[in-house]
């Protein structure tokens, strides 16, 4: 998968094909995710729970795979990445702003899964559509413990196989370490969101906000990268 990632890309001269690729899809879901967005403002349920079920499954699907085969970025932050711009401009705004993506995108595919299993709690389907129903949602506790320990267990088996197995560098497995941090921060701060925000139809409808945000600045983000890295700043 990597060969095919480096092959030519089609939408810069200097651009990659896995790293035109990534960009399109990162526009094509996010307006997959705001025209889900707008069918959720206008009370079609079924509609808006369909689209945002295939556009984040097949997301995930995609970064999961892409963002594997690129080492999570980790390339980039060890200065291994095609930039030829400046120095000053390389660890001022390249690195940040490569950074910040990163992070949003963690975050993303986070609130991702959370929003789709929240959904289909907070929701009852009604006469064949999916609608919103205003009531508390508590955690089992049993369960919640559950999901940590076995977030812990896949932490550890992942570390010891790019370790061990794949011979990676220590950023990759502090890049994974991340990504697992904020997986059981997210699953801990539910205990916290569902006292502050107990009826599970508010709840969805404020997340489902703030990841419709937290997907236009990884769009935001990912544009700025990919100008830098292949438009304005080509390695030559």
């Amino acid at each position: 998968m990597k060969e095919l990632l480096e092959q030519p890309g089609f939408l810069a001269p200097s651009g990659t094909f896995g790293a035109d690729l990534s960009y399109l899809l990162a526009v094509v879901f996010t307006v997959m995710f705001l025209i889900a967005w707008v069918l959720a403002k206008k009370g079609l349920g079924t509609q808006h729970h369909n689209l945002i079920f295939l556009s984040m499954v097949s997301m995930l699907i995609y970064f999961i795979g892409y963002y594997y085969a690129r080492q999570l970025g980790v390339l980039t932050l060890e200065g291994k990445e095609g930039f030829g711009g400046p120095q000053d401009i390389y660890d001022n705004i390249f690195i940040p702003t490569l950074t910040t993506h990163l992070i949003l995108v963690c975050l993303g595919l986070i609130l991702s899964i959370y929003m789709i299993f929240q959904g289909f709690r907070a929701c009852d389907k009604i006469e064949g559509n999916y609608i919103l129903q205003r009531r508390e949602l508590i955690a089992d506790p049993k369960i919640f413990k559950s999901t940590m320990i076995i977030i812990g267990g896949i932490w550890a088996g992942n570390q010891l196989v790019i370790t061990f197995i794949r011979d990676k560098s220590f950023a990759a497995s502090l890049a994974w370490a991340i990504i697992f941090g904020i997986i059981a921060l997210v699953v801990y701060l539910e205990k916290f969101i569902e006292k502050s925000i107990p009826d599970g139809a508010r709840r969805h409808k404020l997340l489902g906000r703030a990841t419709m945000i937290i997907f236009s600045l990884i769009l935001v983000t990912s544009t700025l990268v990919y100008l830098m890295l292949y438009v304005i700043y080509p390695k030559i």
